[in-house]
């Protein structure tokens, strides 16, 4: 049942790569709210700790709510009320993962976790100072959420799980690269978008595939 489970995730998120870009429709929200969900549902049937199980519930409603804001391209300068709620979702997720993480011991510490370490705040470093620039009225809960993302990926290497590390990795990726796109790339240079909104979705799925993966 649990593969059965993962194969549908799966499906559903190529399916999403191949829906039409900026129409917020309520069909494609559904279809990019469901891999998230049956990853919650896959960690509940297999007993996975309850934390995980918050964390991807969390993921998916901020998958919902992301779905229906304003395309970068639309993008007036106000804070839109969808994405906010969205990133708010997705900070509690992080939080969330942090809890789990930092009561999980799969090892000990992964070799070379200090380099991981010293990049990870180098990144978040350069990446925050970047979208605290472009954020406008967002940049606070935008720095709020770099915080919690680097946060996840610190504490993700103390579980000696290179999946577990793997994951955070591709959640951070994914997420610097959604930043860039909403924040910093203009909104005509089409080229660039071509590539940033399926780089952030396979990123994306790929790390929660992983996060779930490590526990079940």
């Amino acid at each position: 049942m649990t593969q059965g489970l993962f194969a549908a995730a799966l499906a559903f998120a190529v399916a999403y790569l191949f829906m039409p870009v900026g129409r917020r429709t309520l069909a494609r929200a559904i279809v990019k709210t469901v891999p998230v969900s049956l990853f919650a549902i896959v960690a509940a049937l297999a007993g996975a700790p309850v934390l995980l199980v918050a964390a991807l519930v969390h993921s998916a409603a901020g998958d919902l709510l992301l779905a229906f804001a304003r395309p970068a391209t639309d993008d007036d300068g106000s804070a839109d009320p969808a994405f906010l709620s969205g990133l708010i979702a997705f900070l509690a997720g992080h939080v969330i993962y942090v809890l789990l993480f930092a009561q999980t011991r799969f090892g000990g510490l992964p070799a070379f976790s200090w380099l991981i370490a010293v990049m990870m705040v180098g990144v978040a470093l350069i990446l925050g100072r970047i979208l605290f620039r472009h954020a406008g009225p967002l940049r606070w809960p935008v720095m709020a959420y770099v915080g919690a993302i680097l946060a996840m990926g610190l504490t993700a290497l103390l579980t000696g799980s290179w999946l577990v590390i793997a994951g955070a990795v591709l959640f951070m990726a994914s997420d610097a690269i959604l930043g860039m796109e909403k924040f910093v790339i203009a909104p005509d240079d089409e080229a660039r978008r071509a590539f940033t909104g399926p780089a952030i979705w396979v990123l994306y799925v790929a790390a929660q595939f992983a996060l779930v993966s490590a526990f079940v």
